[in-house]
């Protein structure tokens, strides 16, 4: 079976589903379990703060942080599994990460890199 990507982006995948995926799909579901918007530093990030300068509802920001996460998890468990249709899931994933400044910037960066550049080929021979 040929998987999408090398095993050894997957590995690296893996990282970046963990951060920032995980952590941008806890950020957007709780204020759901909490009854407050997550903050750090008293802030409650850049997302939010888009939102309200476009007279959004706060929901916006939560339902993108939360989808972005969910596609992270999705896409890299698909990748797993060998399923070549979580490839664009991953891929819009990392791609997505790229606006949210910081760590998961630098994150989306190393996933883009091992989506674009660690792909199989269907000349070799798996291990």
């Amino acid at each position: 079976m040929t998987r999408p990507v090398r095993p050894v982006a997957l590995v690296l995948l893996t990282a970046c589903m963990i951060y920032p995926g995980i952590t941008l799909l806890w950020q957007g579901l709780y204020p759901l379990i909490a009854g407050e918007y997550f903050m750090l530093v008293g802030q409650t990030g850049p997302w939010m703060a888009i939102v309200q300068k476009l007279g959004l509802p706060p929901v916006v920001a939560l339902a993108g942080k939360a989808g972005l996460g969910l596609a992270w998890v999705a896409g890299v468990l698909g990748l797993w599994a060998g399923d070549g249709r979580a490839y664009p899931l991953a891929l819009l994933a990392a791609a997505g990460s790229l606006l949210h400044p910081g760590g998961a910037m630098v994150m989306g960066v190393i996933g883009l890199v091992c989506l674009i550049f660690f792909r199989e080929s269907e000349d070799t021979i798996p291990a």
